[in-house]
């Protein structure tokens, strides 16, 4: 399951077209909300995180996954990305991720089939 969490309802709109039915996906309107959803258990296997809200609140956020044991991948989406520069970021982290927006088409899917595994994505399809 990929939890996506953005305060803006079209990016929130774009990964899930993006995703399509290929993964099950959870939806924050922001760290508050995300932080809810995990301290309710709802288990993750991603996350996508929009950077374009508070940079304070964003990085107050990544932190607490720190502290939580969130091993998982993310997608940090900011519209400040230029690709050549988020292009170096997905090979220089096993666990971070960057992609700017907005993203061509098929770019954030092919991410997430990397860095989740297609046979994951496939799995998390099945699943009611």
């Amino acid at each position: 399951m990929l939890l996506v969490v953005s305060e803006a309802p079209e990016v929130r709109l774009a990964v899930a077209r993006e995703v399509g039915l290929g993964c099950r996906i959870v939806t924050a309107l922001g760290a508050t909300s995300a932080d809810r959803r995990l301290d309710m258990g709802v288990a993750v296997d991603g996350l996508v995180l929009d950077l374009d809200a508070d940079r304070r609140v964003v990085s107050d956020f990544l932190c607490r996954l720190v502290d939580r044991g969130f091993h998982g991948p993310r997608i940090l989406l900011s519209s400040g990305f230029r690709p050549e520069a988020s292009a170096t970021f997905l090979t220089a982290c096993d666990t971070h991720f960057a992609l700017g927006r907005p993203w061509r088409a098929g770019e954030l899917r092919s991410l997430l089939e990397r860095v989740l595994g297609v046979s994951h994505l496939a799995q998390s399809a099945s699943c009611p």
